[in-house]
């Protein structure tokens, strides 16, 4: 466990939920399995868990806990969800509440190399995409997926090819993402995200 790291608790949860956010790309590219517990023992408590793929040992784990206090720096607000752990109680929303960082794991060097690969993924990965100029001025690929609540297959990966054929004809980003369709259900509106081929 990496115990001289000059991060605090914070710095990591926030660099672990951005790496869950595209864990589509750390999946595919840095082999890695992100994992999201909205409940880890029917108190509402959440965690997440980043480890080695076909690897048992969680390389970061965050364990996240609700709080009341308007004055404690929360990272995220989500629904607050209470498994009873009982077949005849169901699983119980409390809706929308703050979630902080209460305890945080780490068995891979802070300062190391991987870890800084990370790092520079999640500054491209995070950089501005307002318009498909910018898509291609970063040299950034599409995750294309259905924008319905789940996905209805695999995300389509868009090139850069791809996209300079969409700019020579004038669509917009937003043109886009509402002419795409799935290919399962029909529906259009598609939620897009930054990917990157690089290794």
């Amino acid at each position: 466990m990496d115990t001289h790291t000059p991060y605090n608790c914070n710095d990591i949860a926030r660099i672990a939920l951005t790496m869950h956010g595209h864990s589509y790309f750390f999946s595919l590219r840095r082999h890695l399995n992100i994992n999201f517990s909205r409940d880890l023992n029917g108190s509402g408590t959440q965690g997440l868990f980043i480890k080695k793929q076909n690897v048992d040992i969680d390389l970061i784990k965050v364990i996240f806990d609700y709080t009341d206090n308007k004055n404690d720096d929360f990272l995220y607000e989500a629904d607050l969800i209470k498994d009873q752990r009982k077949d005849y109680e169901p699983t119980v929303n409390r809706g929308k509440h703050r979630f902080v960082a209460k305890q945080i794991e780490l068995n891979i060097d802070w300062n190391g190399n991987e870890i800084q690969q990370w790092r520079a993924d999640i500054e491209r990965l995070t950089r501005s995409h307002d318009n498909l100029e910018d898509w291609l001025k970063n040299g950034s690929e599409m995750l294309v997926c259905c924008a319905s609540g789940f996905f209805c297959r695999l995300p389509t990966i868009l090139t850069l090819n791809d996209l300079k054929q969409y700019v020579a004809m004038g669509v917009t980003l937003e043109d886009l993402k509402t002419r795409l369709k799935c290919s399962k259900c029909g529906k259009r509106g598609s939620k897009v995200t930054v990917f990157r081929l690089i290794i």
